[in-house]
């Protein structure tokens, strides 16, 4: 029996309600096992994002002792049995996505400020990118992003990151670093999700400014109904009449020796792509979730090997199954799909809730027992590691 922990976030809920799940699924017989409420992280009262901000269950990673699970702004360790080991933050890390877990310490990718952070287990920095600084390494992007943060802020966290108040998404998310993955040879390779001009950011400003104001739906009702009249169909998001300024996604590879360089690029991306999954061959899958695609490519030239349309639906979270397939998810199922013939083989409805939607997929080892139905019963009595 193979069982796998799925993480998703629930968007457009209130404040009272819980904003992530984590789930069990035997995946033989496709049976949901379990489903645990996550736990919330602090500050999230003030978040007035109302898609991803602060909600959900993120980032999983884990070896044969222990598992670490993320949500927007902390690390949470267990044992097999779910005994709470510690938790993990840092004020220079939120809006994490996925993490790696390495030795004693973990990799997190911080999508709020550009930064992929290296910190051990009483949530100390011990290293970190601050991809802004490096711009000029993948100067094919054509990024040049203003310089915000220092060496020595990031270090001693003088801006609590994971207070929305105290920063502004805007211009401090300029490449939404969503992703980490290691390859056999010790290499790294790190998403740079959505990497912004200036002038799409501005963009992103006036549509907060808007939401803000009340007239965001108003706005969308009136596109959809253009579309409507022009017969257009519906794809990913708004699909708006008057194309946004677009973006790029980049995959940066991270050498042993600490040298940055450019692995693959991705033009027109109106939607963060997410999701590096190395295979054995040292191939790698990425997520062009703008297009619905599965994009195969070769870690060593950066080569796409192919890039197959699967879905509509947010595309993002990928695991290895034990028969060299692919599971992936879209908003709220999960799609298996079959690398060597490009085609889906299955697709399995994990939630019928409209606003929930797959983060993360890990397999369980058979050792570690099922999660309890709610975590944060685990961890009132831990001390919180707040860098």
């Amino acid at each position: 029996m193979t069982n796998y922990l799925i993480s998703t976030v629930r968007r457009h809920i209130s404040v009272s309600e819980t904003s992530g799940y984590l789930y069990t699924l035997d995946f033989e017989n496709q049976l949901l096992l379990q489903r645990t409420a996550f736990i919330e992280p602090p500050y999230r009262e003030f978040d007035n994002n109302p898609r991803g901000g602060l909600r959900g269950c993120r980032g999983i990673s884990l070896n044969t002792e222990q598992i670490l699970i993320a949500n927007a702004s902390y690390i949470y360790r267990f044992d097999a049995q779910w005994n709470q080991l510690g938790e993990i933050s840092h004020p220079s890390c939120n809006a994490i996505h996925d993490i790696l877990l390495e030795n004693s310490s973990v990799w997190l990718a911080s999508a709020r400020n550009d930064l992929c952070v290296h910190l051990d287990f009483a949530g100390n920095i011990l290293e970190f990118i601050n991809f802004r600084d490096h711009a000029l390494a993948f100067n094919d992007l054509g990024w040049h992003p203003p310089k915000v943060l220092n060496s020595d802020t990031i270090f001693k966290g003088l801006i609590d990151f994971r207070d929305p108040r105290t920063n502004d998404d805007e211009t401090y998310n300029r490449a939404h670093v969503n992703s980490i993955c290691s390859l056999k040879n010790g290499d790294k390779l790190i998403s740079l999700g959505l990497v912004l001009n200036d002038k799409f950011a501005q963009l992103l400003k006036i549509k907060k400014w808007l939401y803000q104001a009340g007239c965001w739906q108003y706005i969308l009702s009136i596109n959809r109904k253009i579309r409507n009249i022009l017969k257009l169909g519906k794809g990913m998001h708004t699909d708006l009449i008057f194309s946004p300024p677009q973006g790029k996604s980049a995959v940066i590879r991270l050498a042993k020796n600490g040298i940055l360089s450019l692995c693959l690029a991705i033009d027109n991306v109106t939607t963060p792509s997410h999701s590096l999954l190395p295979l054995p061959d040292d191939t790698v899958i990425y997520l062009n979730t703008t297009l619905g695609h599965v994009i195969h490519f070769d870690s060593a030239s950066g080569v796409i090997l192919s890039s197959t349309k699967v879905t509509d639906g947010f595309l993002r979270g990928a695991a290895l199954l034990p028969d060299g397939n692919i599971i992936m998810g879209s908003n709220g199922k999960l799609i298996v799909f079959n690398l060597k013939e490009l085609k889906i083989s299955n697709v399995i409805l994990l939630t019928s809730d409209p606003n929930e939607s797959v983060y993360d997929i890990k397999e369980l080892p058979n050792h570690f027992a099922l999660p309890p139905l709610a975590l944060a019963e685990r961890t009132s009595n831990v001390l919180r590691c707040t860098g």
